[in-house]
C-alpha cells in the first residue's frame, strides 16, 4: 500500500511495529483501529485469521494480536511484525482493481464490484493500458455498483471523480513496475459517502524478482 500510496493512491493511516510496539501505535493513531499480521507469510491474511478489525482500546488492541498469534500459530507461521491501521469508515461501495497481462495486446486494468457483490453479481470491466482518466471512469460508470455510487434511490453518493484517480494511481504503478509485476490486487478500495473519497484497505502486489 505505501508502494501505490507513493503514486497518488490513499491509504489508511498506520504503522508497523513488533507485540510490544502495537498498543503505543494505536494510541498514536486513535481509536478504533484495525490490526493485521504483515510478511510474505501473510498474503491472504482473511484466510489465516490475522485480521481483527474495529478495535476500539488497549485492551482490545492487546487481545487482538494475541489471538493473531494464536491462529498463525495453530497453522505453522510465527508473526514478527503487525501492522496497525485508522478504521476506515463505513463505505458507499467496494470495488476490487488489479492488473493483469493480456498475452496479446500487454498490461489490462480491471475493475469490478467488491464486497459481497463479487459472488452475487458478474460486475467487472476490463481496460487496457495506459488509460487516461476519462477513460477509466467511463469504464466505472459501465458497472452495476456506479449506481451505487452515484446515489441509488436517494441515498446518499460517493466521489466518482476520487475513486478515478485512484484507480488511476494504480494504473500508473503499475506501468512503472510492468517489467517485474507478475500480480497486483487492490481490494477492497472503498468509496466513502459524501465527500469522503476513496481508501484502499488492501493490496496484494507481487514481483518477479
Amino acid at each position: 500500500k505505501q508502494a501505490l500510496a507513493e503514486f497518488g493512491l490513499p491509504v489508511p493511516a498506520g504503522g508497523t511495529g513488533n507485540e510490544t510496539e502495537v498498543a503505543g501505535i494505536a494510541e498514536g493513531l486513535g481509536y478504533p483501529v484495525v490490526v493485521k499480521a504483515v510478511g510474505e507469510k501473510f498474503l491472504h491474511k482473511t484466510d489465516l485469521g490475522v485480521v481483527k478489525l474495529n478495535l476500539t482500546d488497549e485492551s482490545a488492541v492487546v487481545n487482538a494480536v494475541a489471538e493473531i498469534a494464536a491462529s498463525a500459530s495453530d497453522k505453522g507461521v510465527q508473526v514478527e511484525q503487525f501492522l496497525v491501521e485508522r478504521m476506515a469508515d463505513a463505505p458507499l461501495a467496494e470495488l476490487i482493481v488489479g492488473v493483469k497481462r493480456d498475452e496479446q495486446f500487454g498490461p489490462a486494468l480491471v475493475i469490478g464490484s467488491g464486497g459481497i457483490l463479487v459472488e452475487l453479481i458478474a460486475d467487472s470491466v476490463s481496460l487496457l493500458l495506459p488509460a487516461t482518466e476519462d477513460d477509466i471512469r467511463a469504464a466505472i460508470e459501465s458497472l452495476s455498483v456506479a449506481r451505487l455510487i452515484q446515489g441509488y434511490r436517494g441515498s446518499q453518493s460517493g466521489d466518482i471523480h476520487a475513486l478515478s484517480k485512484a484507480i488511476s494511481a494504480i494504473a500508473a504503478y503499475a506501468l512503472a513496475h510492468w517489467d517485474v509485476i507478475e500480480e497486483l490486487d487492490v481490494n477492497p478500495l472503498l468509496v466513502l459517502p459524501g465527500q469522503g473519497g476513496v481508501i484502499a484497505v488492501d493490496a496484494l502486489i507481487i514481483h518477479s524478482v
